[in-house]
């Protein structure tokens, strides 16, 4: 797969945790973006709607991935599906069994492999979801200290679709953070197989989104080398 190929798969985002979402749609907004991905991790509802008024006034037509929360309706999945054309929700896994399951976007959502109490819990229950959302930088975090939990995304990897990867650094204490600090925090990504990247890379980074775009940059460049083989 070439460079361009790969850039094409790479989405910079608008994140509510830790990143200024207002100065993120107004650099999207500013830079002219058209495609990006959407974390609404830390937005009630109120502060969503006013998320979506803002990115109404940009020229984004594609939101391929929204990151929910579980106080989301169905008619906010409506929205995003028609006005940006959103096709992977990705999901904790306790919200999604205690609000998305009967939702007709089931299918559509991913269950993320965070941790903590978003720790995957039974994997046999994945399927009753589109599949697995691998969090690239918290599969390197679990692989340095958590051997067990790492074991268990590769299982759920191997045998459930990967709708959707979200992308952060990995810190030279190879733990995962949602802040790019340099740009060798993303060499990591050279150690993880093609297999486990979806067609929707999304970057979850605190970062403003020029960074970003010259993160993309560096990401492309580099899984573009390492996938040669």
């Amino acid at each position: 797969m070439t460079e361009n190929e790969i850039l094409k798969r790479i989405y910079p985002s608008v994140v509510t945790f830790i990143g200024n979402w207002r100065k993120m749609t107004k650099e999207v907004f500013n830079l002219g973006l058209t495609d990006i991905s959407l974390f609404l991790t830390c937005a009630g509802y109120m502060e969503r709607q006013e998320i979506y008024r803002e990115l109404e006034k940009t020229k984004v037509k594609n939101i391929p991935h929204v990151h929910i929360r579980h106080d989301m309706r169905e008619s906010e999945l409506d929205y995003l599906s028609s006005r940006f054309c959103a096709k992977s929700f990705t999901v904790h896994y306790q919200y999604f069994f205690k609000f998305f399951k009967k939702s007709r976007y089931s299918k559509k959502m991913f269950i993320e492999n965070n941790n903590g109490q978003s720790r995957i819990k039974e994997l046999r229950l994945v399927k009753e979801s589109g599949g697995i959302c691998i969090d690239l930088s918290h599969l390197k975090h679990f692989e340095n200290f958590y051997p067990d939990y790492f074991l268990l995304t590769k299982k759920a990897a191997d045998n459930y679709r990967i709708g959707c990867n979200h992308l952060s650094a990995i810190l030279a204490n190879g733990k995962s953070w949602h802040k790019v600090k340099k740009f060798s925090d993303l060499d990591y990504l050279k150690t993880i197989p093609k297999k486990y990247f979806s067609e929707y890379i999304c970057l979850e980074m605190a970062n403003p989104v020029k960074e970003q775009l010259k993160f993309k940059k560096y990401i492309a460049k580099i899984l573009a080398e390492s996938w040669k083989g």
